[in-house]
């Protein structure tokens, strides 16, 4: 069985509407009918606006109440992805291909009780594979789980991904394959830069820097997961089947010399705050910060200051912990993270003069940079973001656009 078995997962955008669900089902069914068994795992329905897309079931929620309990959240949430599998298991056997839409409970998807973030704790496969000797494709909600006790769980945002990759290190497959709305995976993000190139081979830990730093691809969780297993990923689209997928997988060494630039990601809202405590205050301020959960990014604890950033959404709670501690700091608003991956890049210095040199150029001020083994990171106004990463990705790509 194992030769035969592929894993499948279908992003919402594939299975926004009734025309993409049947392009699903026929390349679902192509596969079938020469000889596969796939194994498919599907997201909600669309995007935030379109009727079965998890933000729209959270927006029906936010309207009754502004703290709605997580564990309904999570009974709400899984419903999208419940509405995709049926859907799509009738198209299926609409075009003459046995399937059965499965929950995330049914094929034995284990999680702990972390409503709304829960991790996979194992995968119970034997129905999986009862359902594919009889001959039927299972067609399986991603995103969700259940915990020991019965309790409906969800896995976090993209979550399906997880599901993916769970599902094929429980199969002991060596890939599973991710349909998305993009061929490939780009060297910048094409809504800023025009001309970004498709990437055909990552290695495990590039994508897993890419995807933490802003390149909303994959769930990092389940590229930790695929390295864990040896699993290979392939990223590809339905739509421009003759454009080579990415492979995310193990990598032989960039070997000595100059380290390579992969890929050029960003995160847009990014708020810096700068300090001058003591360090026993300031010890007692991060101690706040972490209690509220607040995520800190590009920290820099010195002898004459201090300063962070966080994700402009949490600046309001930054700014309560703030006024109660009686803490002043200097906040720089609107501001936007670059980052540049790649693999042995930290100390290459020669990059860091590429880097820099064309935004100072352009006039493009750098509050802030840190590097890393696989990434060098850049605090920039966000009304400069897209002339910066475009510079940046003529510097190293040869294309962008300034205007």
């Amino acid at each position: 069985m194992k030769s035969q078995v592929v894993v499948h997962k279908y992003g919402g955008t594939t299975l926004k509407d009734p025309r993409q669900l049947r392009c699903c089902g026929e390349n679902i069914c192509k596969a079938y009918n020469n000889g596969l068994r796939p194994v498919v795992i599907v997201s909600a329905m669309g995007r935030d606006g379109d009727p079965y897309a998890t933000d729209t079931f959270l927006g029906l929620a936010y309207a009754i109440s502004p703290s709605p309990a997580a564990r309904e959240l999570d009974m709400l949430m899984a419903c999208g992805e419940l509405v995709s599998a049926t859907l799509l298991a009738v198209q299926l056997q609409e075009l003459g291909c046995p399937a059965m839409a499965l929950t995330g409970s049914q094929v034995g998807i284990i999680t702990d009780d972390n409503h709304g973030n829960s991790e996979i704790k194992a995968v119970e496969i034997k129905r999986i594979r009862q359902v594919l000797e009889a001959g039927l494709i299972p067609v399986i909600c991603g995103f969700q789980g259940v915990t020991a006790s019965g309790e409906l769980t969800t896995l976090g945002r993209g979550g399906s991904d997880i599901t993916a990759v769970a599902v094929a290190a429980a199969l002991k497959l060596d890939s599973a394959t991710i349909y998305t709305d993009v061929p490939a995976i780009k060297t910048a993000d094409p809504k800023l830069v025009k001309n970004a190139r498709p990437i055909y081979q990552l290695h495990y830990q590039e994508i897993l820097e890419m995807a933490i730093e802003g390149a909303r691809v994959i769930h990092p969780r389940a590229v930790e997961r695929a390295m864990a297993d040896d699993v290979r990923i392939v990223i590809t689209s339905l739509a421009n089947s003759d454009t080579p997928p990415t492979e995310i997988g193990p990598r032989s060494s960039l070997g000595k010399g100059e380290g390579v630039i992969r890929a050029i990601t960003h995160i847009s809202e990014v708020t810096q705050y700068r300090f001058s405590l003591e360090p026993t205050k300031m010890a007692a301020l991060l101690d706040k910060i972490a209690a509220a959960g607040i995520e800190l990014d590009l920290v820099n604890l010195g002898d004459t200051g201090h300063s962070l950033t966080v994700a402009s959404k949490d600046a309001a709670a930054m700014g309560k912990i703030l006024e109660e501690g009686k803490v002043s700091a200097l906040r720089r608003e609107d501001c936007s993270k670059i980052s540049l991956i790649g693999a042995g890049i930290r100390g290459v210095s020669k990059l860091i003069n590429r880097i820099y040199k064309p935004l100072m150029e352009g006039n493009i001020p750098v509050y802030h940079t840190s590097d890393s083994y696989t990434q060098i990171a850049l605090l920039v106004p966000k009304e400069k973001l897209k002339e910066a990463v475009n510079r940046l990705h003529e510097v190293f790509f040869g294309e962008g656009s300034t205007s």
